[in-house]
């Protein structure tokens, strides 16, 4: 029968958690056996305030990761015991601080003996590793402090994504493709000129049959990604026409296009690839400097093909 430990790392938050319940319980038990009544869970709040004066529950539930409720929940039945006591803060009286009592502070004094205890119990069940374990998880907390565990999650999918695109040369059957693409791109942040409708609705006439090339971005069996070369006369080459489906935005399907577009220029007859887009596409623009693009004025002789263009840059690698 499969447990948690064959999934390994995979199951490694539930076999933490499993494992901070039976600390727990063994540290309850003590508690119990020392005649300290109430829950070990309390105590990361008892050690805070000793050593942090009165503190508002806000910042308690912020030190100790857990939910503002939670703490409450907490605080309540530390108070009920009368370990804690609740004072106004004196720089703002609307919020309640919590505060060790007199016995809150007394009980501490005759625990510190347990919690040597506790310490040793925890070294014997590590053979000794404690330093190393403790270090550990301190380098796990500063990094899920400064990347969340999702955004780490996020960025091995982008990575596993990318590597599973596949940059294609255009084939007749991809006719579809290149037109839906990039008329939901236009659609998305502008509007259909009439240029682009001759140039989408028959590409090998506007583009392939003048020496142009079109590549396309296949993720799993579909097309996501799109962009040509076209042939502009006098060695002139423009990258045009690239869009990507928004689900695969940020999976850097359009670097990938990009990148195949410049290795075919550089194999090619053209001195001069140059492209027009639109200062409100800040993303992009970003994406075309990285790539070696450079912002230039665009030549009075250059022919204006789309009135949507307010940005002219240049390759220089």
């Amino acid at each position: 029968m499969a447990n948690l430990n064959d999934y390994g790392a995979l199951m490694l938050a539930s076999r933490m958690r499993k494992l901070s319940e039976q600390m727990y319980n063994g540290v309850d038990q003590s508690y119990k056996a020392a005649g300290i009544d109430f829950p070990s869970r309390c105590s990361s709040l008892l050690l805070l305030l000793r050593d942090n004066g009165p503190t508002p529950i806000t910042t308690l539930a912020a030190q100790i990761g857990q939910t503002h409720p939670a703490v409450i929940q907490l605080s309540r039945k530390l108070l009920e015991a009368g370990v804690v006591s609740e004072q106004s803060d004196p720089a703002d009286t609307r919020r309640r601080l919590l505060a060790l009592s007199d016995h809150g502070r007394a009980l501490m004094d005759n625990m510190a003996p347990l919690w040597d205890d506790i310490l040793a119990a925890v070294d014997v069940a590590l053979d000794g590793h404690t330093d190393a374990l403790m270090a550990t998880l301190g380098r796990l907390e500063t990094r899920l402090q400064e990347t969340p565990f999702a955004d780490i999650i996020a960025g091995r999918r982008r990575q596993r994504e990318l590597a599973a695109v596949e940059i294609i040369d255009y084939a007749p059957q991809h006719a579809v493709d290149f037109h839906r693409l990039n008329i939901e791109w236009l659609e998305r942040f502008f509007y259909v000129e009439e240029h682009d409708n001759a140039v989408l609705s028959d590409p090998q006439t506007h583009i392939l049959d003048g020496g142009g090339a079109i590549f396309l971005a296949r993720l799993h069996g579909d097309i996501v990604g799109a962009c040509a070369l076209i042939e502009a006369g006098d060695g002139r080459v423009e990258l045009s026409k690239m869009a990507v489906t928004p689900r695969c935005q940020g999976l850097g399907v359009g670097r990938r296009l990009i990148e195949r577009a410049i290795a075919a220029f550089q194999a090619g007859p053209g001195t001069l690839l140059y492209l027009e887009s639109n200062s409100k596409l800040e993303t992009a623009v970003r994406l075309y400097e990285r790539s070696g693009f450079q912002h230039t004025p665009k030549p009075a002789s250059a022919e204006a093909h789309y009135q949507r263009a307010n940005v002219y840059m240049e390759w220089r690698g």
